[in-house]
């Protein structure tokens, strides 16, 4: 796909990552921890998709990034990485269903693990229980599982 642009995304790009915002977020509903990953990166508990797009494309998070893909000037994927004491950590990847299967989410993986080597810092991705679709583009994109972590609480 060579007109497939992967840049920082900006509070332009609000419009265009709101829809894919909506789909992830009825995503995450679904499963286990998805409430807590957005709660990691200071979103409120039920903040809606404009909120978070906003909060998002705005960088208005501390320590996050958010990077997008776009396709004839469209946004068609985002992704977004938090910086930590370790490293950095992709904590979520989604891409246009109607787009899948074209390389946008291993596209906006290489970028986000090419932001952590130009940091110097190691590169992991997180992934929620039952989140099939992550853990093959994950597993596709050369990473393998080597910690579960649970907790009583949840």
């Amino acid at each position: 796909m060579t007109d497939l642009e992967v840049r920082t995304a900006c509070v332009d790009d609000v419009p265009g990552v709101e829809p894919l915002v909506a789909d992830a977020l009825s995503r995450l509903a679904t499963l286990r921890g998805g409430v807590a990953l957005l709660e990691m990166i200071g979103l409120p508990q039920g903040a809606g998709p404009e909120e978070v797009s906003s909060a998002l494309c705005g960088q208005a998070l501390l320590a996050a990034t958010t990077i997008v893909a776009t396709l004839s000037g469209s946004v068609v994927g985002v992704a977004v990485v938090v910086r930590t004491e370790a490293g950095l950590d992709l904590i979520g990847v989604h891409t246009a269903r109607s787009m899948r299967r074209r390389r946008i989410g291993t596209t906006l993986l290489d970028a986000a693990r090419a932001i952590a080597s130009e940091l110097g810092v190691r590169f992991e991705a997180l992934a929620l229980p039952g989140d099939q679709t992550v853990k093959s583009l994950l597993e596709a994109g050369g990473f393998k599982a080597r910690l579960l972590r649970m907790a009583a609480d949840r």
